[in-house]
């Protein structure tokens, strides 16, 4: 028998599952090319440079805000590549912000559409047909929706005609 058997323990989560993404992170950094470190972003130098590989090739530094400054004492080493200018940097820069400004648009999209199922199955869940209806009962329900609608205005303008001609009727016969 070993002396390092232990009972099994539940982790013990910080937060819910369900509370784990109400909201979309938003990015805290100025420079979407190198996120504020200074080194490009790898998957944004593949695409100036296609075969490039973060283990074994130099670091391309950024030149599109400050922070690609602070890695410029090692070029004497051979550790940066320099190659990658402002103008580049730059159009990396919009690329990096159109992919993030994408990511954020489709994560909406999907919460939404969990949002409107969720919303469905309550709102079926709730109500009292048992099944949906078809297009044609649909189109039925919105004409008559329509008509209560228009009716509504109608007959309260008749009715408030109707109770004027009473009251002259009541004056006058007095």
């Amino acid at each position: 028998m070993n002396d390092f058997d232990f009972d099994p323990l539940e982790p013990l989560p910080m937060r819910p599952e369900e509370e784990v993404e109400k909201e979309i992170w938003q990015p805290s950094w100025d420079c979407f090319c190198c996120r504020d470190s200074g080194k490009i972003s790898p998957n944004l130098v593949r695409r100036v440079i296609p075969g490039y590989n973060y283990s074994r090739d130099r670091l391309p530094v950024c030149q599109n805000c400050n922070k690609g400054h602070d890695w410029f004492h090692l070029d004497d080493l051979g550790v940066i590549d320099t190659r990658l200018g402002p103008v580049i940097c730059r159009k990396l820069d919009a690329l990096a912000r159109e992919d993030w400004r994408l990511t954020a648009q489709a994560w909406f999209e999907m919460v939404k559409q969990r949002v409107e199922k969720e919303t469905g199955e309550i709102a079926q869940e709730h109500n009292l047909r048992r099944r949906d209806r078809i297009s044609a009962e649909f189109i039925l329900a919105k004409k008559k929706h329509e008509l209560a609608r228009g009716d509504w205005e109608e007959i309260k303008e008749k009715k408030d005609e109707d109770e004027e001609d009473q009251d002259e009727e009541e004056v006058a016969e007095e």
